[in-house]
């Protein structure tokens, strides 16, 4: 579903990051985050099973069942609320590992993430009842895939862009200017949606940049490439300045 920065969804994330959608995307995965919620978990449990001992047994049978999973959750806040702290102080230094993009570029990205001109592609997790996820941001000159891990890169570099079918998880795989070979992100959904969410992705990149080849198959001087498998030869064909054309479009 196309949606817009007047979503939930959306300023939910805005609220999260403090008006940083790239800071919020990061500090909303990682270790530190399961590790938290696995303490919480247990923190949980050793109330179920404690509380009730403490009031219809004796106090100290209640704290020795308690102490069975509340110390495994103490040690799990120990370790995660670190980790996850680390993770929010150093979120832009990620992405300008990641990206190659500089701090000032980085900031730039998150001012045009926050304009209301920001289209959203939101989809649906597996086992869920609504739509309660965005897969996809897009702005006037990039494009954000929230996936397994984030994928950002300017719409003018991207080359080619295509989805591969799985069982569980689908991947965007793309070639930019930038790239040494193809990328490619997992992202999870809906099995029954994927291929309408999959084509509301390809038919916004190319909404954005129509110069982009969305499909798996491009071809070049009578041959077929597969884009995911033969992303370095299609670069050097690009950088030749050889015509790519795309066989099988993801947009149609």
């Amino acid at each position: 579903m196309i949606a817009s920065t007047e979503h939930k969804l959306y300023q939910k994330m805005m609220k999260k990051g403090k008006g940083s959608i790239l800071k919020a995307i990061r500090i909303d995965k990682g270790g530190g985050m399961g590790l938290i919620a696995g303490g919480i978990f247990l923190l949980v449990v050793a109330l179920i099973f404690g509380l009730p001992l403490m009031i219809g047994v004796n106090i100290l049978a209640g704290l020795g069942s308690a102490a069975v999973f509340g110390v495994p959750a103490l040690l799990l806040f120990a370790i995660g609320i670190p980790m996850k702290h680390k993770r929010e102080a150093t979120w832009m230094a990620y992405y300008q590992e990641k990206t190659g993009y500089s701090e000032g570029e980085l900031q730039e990205i998150d001012r045009e993430l926050a304009m209301a001109s920001t289209a959203l592609v939101i989809c649906r997790t597996p086992g869920a009842a609504t739509d309660n996820y965005i897969a996809g941001f897009f702005t006037e000159h990039y494009v954000l895939i929230n996936g397994v891990y984030p994928y950002l890169r300017r719409l003018d570099d991207v080359i080619a862009v295509a989805f591969s079918n799985s069982t569980d998880i689908w991947s965007l795989a793309s070639l930019t200017k930038l790239d040494q070979e193809t990328m490619a992100v997992g992202l999870f959904t809906d099995t029954q949606r994927k291929e309408t969410l999959c084509r509301e992705l390809m038919q916004e990149m190319y909404r954005h940049n129509p110069r982009i080849l969305c499909g798996q198959v491009i071809a070049c001087d009578g041959r077929n490439y597969i884009l995911e498998r033969d992303g370095a030869q299609l670069l050097r064909l690009y950088q030749e300045g050889r015509t790519l054309e795309a066989v099988s479009s993801n947009v149609n």
